[in-house]
């Protein structure tokens, strides 16, 4: 029976990381319950988290989205809620009563950002660990979707640290801010993609628009990637991608099975 090796046991041997963006219901990610049995039956082995889009955390059904972050977390999926739930939060002074509504949901983390607020270095240090002590994973997000300047990777090295130091195991850099070293400061780009702490950090896509910036971002960091904001629909896809599987990209994989084929091919053919 013809088979096709696939990685999909062992994690080591996979290409990168993702990071699906649960947008309830909306046409970038809305999935249903029985979709998302589905999606995660046949592709969750390609899902590191779930981020439970925008407010929606603190809007949709309780009901409703309990069962949905269930549904991640019993296929060894973990959860987090978008950052501007913190940002609303905090602007009208009501972290604790977030840290209820989490727990209530059986949402595992929250993104903290600083889209519309911003923090000093004391703020983001005393609401993180106040999380974390909380129970609470945090994800970090650096950047802007629209810089007007290029990101200094000795900051995002800094902050990277500072934030690791306190708990938080994963960073979120904004695309936009990697588009605008490869354009500005190529070098920088080049920095960033030798930096020891890369493995850990996730490129936010925009969720909507596929496949470009998703293959803009495995040209500019290789296959193994961590991305994060992918539509539902598109997680298979971005794995086949990084695997060399796509019209996109015009099926690298084939060219190698060829160039192999000919290869093995004895003189006498």
């Amino acid at each position: 029976m013809l088979t096709i090796e696939e990685p999909r046991e062992d994690s080591s041997q996979r290409k990168g990381k993702t990071i699906v963006i649960d947008c309830g219901p909306d046409l970038s990610g809305w999935t249903g319950r029985h979709g998302l049995a589905d999606l995660l039956e046949a592709f969750g082995d390609y899902i590191e988290y779930a981020k439970i889009a925008t407010l929606n955390a603190a809007i949709l059904p309780k009901p409703f989205l309990i069962d949905t972050i269930r549904q991640y977390e019993a296929s060894g999926v973990r959860t987090f809620a978008d950052g501007l739930l913190f940002e609303y939060a905090f602007l009208k002074n009501e972290i604790a009563g977030m840290v209820e509504l989490l727990k209530h949901l059986g949402l595992g983390g929250v993104e903290v950002s600083e889209n519309y607020i911003k923090l000093t270095e004391d703020e983001r240090r005393f609401h993180i660990e106040a999380l974390i002590k909380a129970g609470i994973d945090v994800v970090f997000e650096y950047g802007e979707k629209y810089p007007d300047t290029p990101l200094s990777v000795d900051d995002l090295d800094r902050v990277i640290k500072d934030v690791s130091e306190i708990g938080v195991k994963h960073v979120v850099v904004e695309q936009g801010e990697c588009e605008l070293l490869a354009t500005e400061r190529p070098d920088q780009l080049d920095a960033m993609k030798a930096a020891p702490w890369m493995s850990d950090v996730f490129i936010e896509v925009e969720t909507g628009v596929f496949p470009k910036p998703q293959i803009d971002l495995l040209n500019q960091f290789g296959p193994e990637a961590n991305i994060a904001n992918v539509a539902p629909a598109h997680v298979y896809k971005l794995e086949m991608l990084r695997r060399g599987r796509g019209r996109w990209i015009d099926y690298p994989f084939f060219k190698d099975l060829v160039a192999q084929h000919e290869a093995e091919k004895s003189p006498a053919e």
